[in-house]
């Protein structure tokens, strides 16, 4: 098990600064999203290749449910270039929230389908040509369920599953955030277990969005249901911080340490 956390949330305001920083803080990876992105493949090689830090994943595409064609093909492209910087760099996978819309935004073709399920057929037909070559690179597309509030779209962990099972392909599998699961499901530890085949990464956060230990979330029931389908991969950070920032980084890293040694 490793520690990473969201670029965004590590002190400093260039990639190196956050580098060093992370380091002196004891964690073990930093996961890329933004501006970082936009440095070349070989600049970010150059960063890591002097840091203990590693990649631990990175954002792809945000535009693979875009009504206009021309946006999802610009999607389907940014996911090619993505896999290639991972590739490079090491990363564990390629993490995607389908939409961020609470709506449908494609056009209701009633009656000759709905808008959900054109969305969902959709984005089945898209991942079916990307996942191929992620699965061949051994890094899979990270499809990330979030709460009901922020999409209307995959919303639950066996839903993700649904959608890994209709592409077909290791290359497209499901990410898991504690702070989401919170919200939509029932029992986390127990659609955790469901999840197993698919599931290949972690967001960590408390019940409130801020880092574990400032909110009311046991982590240890879903960290126990991790052991026992042996998932050892990353635990990744992704949450908001109180101030001191350097303070919630260092308690929230012994936290989930201490956690995951006690479940």
């Amino acid at each position: 098990m490793k520690i990473s956390v969201r670029a965004s949330m590590a002190p400093g305001s260039r990639l190196a600064e956050k580098l060093s920083a992370l380091t002196e803080l004891g964690y073990d990876g930093i996961e890329l999203h933004g501006d970082v992105l936009e440095l070349s493949d070989d600049e970010l090689a150059r960063h890591f290749a002097g840091s203990p830090v590693q990649p631990s994943a990175m954002v792809g595409s945000l535009q693979l449910l875009n009504p206009t064609a021309a946006v999802r093909q610009e999607g389907l492209a940014e996911m090619r270039a993505r896999l290639a910087t991972a590739k490079r760099l090491g990363a564990a996978g390629v993490i995607i929230v389908p939409t961020f819309a609470t709506r449908p935004e494609l056009p209701n073709l009633w009656p000759l389908t709905d808008p959900l399920k054109l969305q969902w057929d959709l984005l089945v037909a898209e991942l079916k040509l990307i996942a191929p070559d992620y699965e061949a690179a051994g890094i899979p597309i990270l499809i990330e369920p979030l709460n009901r509030y922020e999409t209307h779209f995959i919303n639950r962990l066996e839903q993700g599953c649904r959608m890994c099972d209709e592409v077909g392909s290791a290359g497209c599998k499901i990410m898991a955030d504690f702070f989401h699961m919170n919200i939509e499901e029932p029992d986390i530890a127990a659609s955790i277990r469901a999840a197993k085949a698919h599931l290949a990464y972690i967001h960590v956060a408390d019940s409130i969005r801020l880092q574990p230990g400032t909110g009311h979330l046991d982590l240890r029931p879903g960290f126990r249901a991790l052991k026992d389908i042996g998932y050892d991969g990353w635990l990744g950070l992704e949450c908001g911080l109180t101030e001191p920032k350097d303070a919630a980084l260092r308690e929230a890293l012994e936290l989930v340490k201490r956690e995951w040694e006690a479940a």
